[in-house]
């Protein structure tokens, strides 16, 4: 074992110590920062075209990672403008101009967007690697998949001050990485959400391997106060993928296979947040109610009442409780949790079977929003 590798679990371990602390430092409380799904409504996006101006990115045979991006990223912008005006697209880079990592993140949290989205391409000493790969910001539990976050992290060099920008870290050592992994804690589940979308819309009409979704600790997510992720669409270093991604065919269907995630992930949030709007969530007093507060995952809300058993709730059939909401239908959960994380993987297993599964809470028999019951919990 190398030692980066000891590293990590003592790593990961002194990271839970340093975390309130780190947050503070930079001014954020993760706990506290706003999520898309409690506003209800994604109403601004921040499109990031990775590298840019002294940093190239990749390159390969005269292709530039930096020049594929922004190109995919303008071609994203103008159909999410054109299909929802109201939504307001912002550019970390419009041109060939270098943006510090975090200096991405802030513009970002200044506009008060609902969503980051930040777009790279791929590359590998193994140049048979290929395909699209969507990150969240975090770091699975043995410190894996840092490949990919060490190479997009340490065009760090490239800033004069970066030791002091990003105290901490230090290129090329994955032990570092792990300071920075649970910056984006409040927003996993939503960019996780996010990013499974894109996966799929990419698995549908890009020719191309899907990698799947991972956590990693990117720097270039870590100061985003919003649900955000980090896309590699294909590989430079794979001559089928460098064709297709730096032709303006494949970037104008990578575009469009972002575009079409984007929507998707819209109507979710602003679906859900429609739901609940409409059964009057009952927010009480502190102290005002005895009954513990529960964390529930919805599976579906229906106009009639169904039996458990019904065969509608495939593999949770007899597992279900029903909650009739006033002159509006019944909602149909798993669960009852006092635990948050415990019901936010629970959400995810649920997402196998019903894709817009989500967290819900109750006090007793009164719903409250997720936010107030996660601080009322303490989580």
């Amino acid at each position: 074992m190398s030692s980066s590798s000891r590293l990590v679990p003592f790593a990961t371990a002194l990271f839970i110590l340093l975390f309130a602390a780190t947050a503070v430092l930079y001014g954020r409380d993760p706990s506290a920062a706003a999520d898309p799904a409690e506003r209800g409504k994604v109403g601004k996006v921040v499109l990031d075209a990775g590298h840019g101006g002294k940093d190239p990115g990749c390159v390969y045979k005269n292709c530039l990672e930096k020049d594929v991006t922004l190109s995919i990223a303008k071609k994203l912008g103008a159909l999410i403008k054109k299909k929802y005006p109201d939504v307001e697209v912002i550019y970390t880079r419009s041109t060939d101009v270098y943006v510090p990592l975090a200096e991405r993140g802030i513009i970002a949290n200044k506009a008060g967007a609902d969503l980051f989205i930040s777009i790279h391409i791929n590359a590998a000493t193994n140049q048979s690697a290929r395909g699209t790969s969507t990150h969240v910001m975090g770091m699975d539990k043995q410190g894996k998949n840092l490949e990919v976050a060490m190479r997009e992290n340490d065009v760090v060099v490239y800033e004069d001050d970066y030791t002091t920008r990003y105290e901490g870290y230090n290129a090329g050592d994955p032990a570092s990485y792990i300071m920075f992994s649970l910056m984006q804690y409040a927003h996993q589940d939503q960019s996780m959400m996010f990013a499974e979308i894109v996966q799929k819309h990419y698995k549908q009409a890009l020719p191309m391997p899907d990698r799947g979704t991972t956590q990693e600790p990117f720097l270039v997510l870590w100061r985003a106060s919003m649900p955000s992720v980090l896309t590699e669409i294909g590989f430079l270093s794979n001559a089928t993928d460098r064709t297709y991604v730096t032709s303006d065919k494949g970037q104008t269907e990578a575009a469009q296979a972002l575009f079409e995630a984007f929507g998707e992930y819209k109507r979710q949030v602003e679906r859900r947040a429609n739901v609940v709007t409409q059964e009057k969530v009952v927010e009480p007093e502190p102290g005002q109610a005895d009954d513990r507060i529960l964390f529930y995952v919805q599976l579906s809300f229906l106009d009639r009442s169904q039996p458990l058993n019904s065969r509608k709730f495939g593999s949770y059939r007899g597992k279900v409780v029903e909650r009739r909401v006033e002159g509006k239908g019944y909602r149909y959960l798993i669960g009852g949790t006092e635990d948050y994380q415990q019901a936010l993987k629970l959400q995810r297993e649920a997402r196998k079977e019903f894709p817009d599964a989500f967290v819900v809470a109750y006090e007793g028999e009164r719903q409250l929003s997720v936010k107030t019951a996660r601080e009322r919990t303490n989580q």
